[in-house]
């Protein structure tokens, strides 16, 4: 059990002394309370795919990562994680590089240059931020898989668990 912030770490007094037992006291209640919290939450249902995407985008977004707006992008938004539901309702986490590198790597691929600067640079990009995606999703407790299509992108499959917010390893 964490220690407990006690109002008075060195009690000189009765009045100091019962302060630190009622503290105590709220600190075990507080704890109980969310044990059955926690154990309400995983009798639940899973998450509606909208509720889902929103935490995910709420998730990534707490990491420190710029989430793509979810309105179309345009090119001059494209860049960053997209989150979004595919056509079967599934939330789908991807790295969009700037156009800009997208469009110079495909050019170099339609010439049949895949050994060009920006093809390489595209995939090391879109492989490194691929990794770290993954690694993100996982440390916040999410399950994903890759796309049945495609080699980039993550699928969720499940919300994160409850015991990955309790009070000792609370979300941000």
């Amino acid at each position: 059990m964490p220690s407990i912030n006690y109002p008075h770490p060195d009690p000189r007094s009765s009045g100091e002394r019962e302060a630190n037992r009622e503290a105590a006291a709220l600190y075990q209640r507080q704890e109980e309370e969310a044990a059955t919290l926690c154990d309400l939450a995983d009798e639940l249902p899973p998450l509606a795919p909208e509720l889902l995407l929103e935490q995910v985008r709420l998730d990534l977004a707490t990491a420190g990562l710029h989430v793509a707006p979810p309105e179309p992008l345009t090119d001059e938004d494209q860049g960053g994680v997209v989150v979004y539901l595919n056509d079967g309702a599934q939330v789908v986490v991807d790295w969009l590089p700037n156009a800009r590198l997208d469009r110079a790597a495909l050019a170099m691929v339609e010439a049949d240059r895949t050994g060009d600067e920006a093809v390489i640079r595209y995939e090391t990009v879109r492989s490194a931020m691929d990794t770290a995606l993954g690694t993100i999703l996982t440390g916040f407790g999410y399950t994903a898989r890759r796309p049945d299509l495609f080699g980039f992108g993550h699928v969720v499959e499940e919300r994160p668990t409850s015991a990955a917010d309790t009070p000792e390893n609370p979300r941000a």
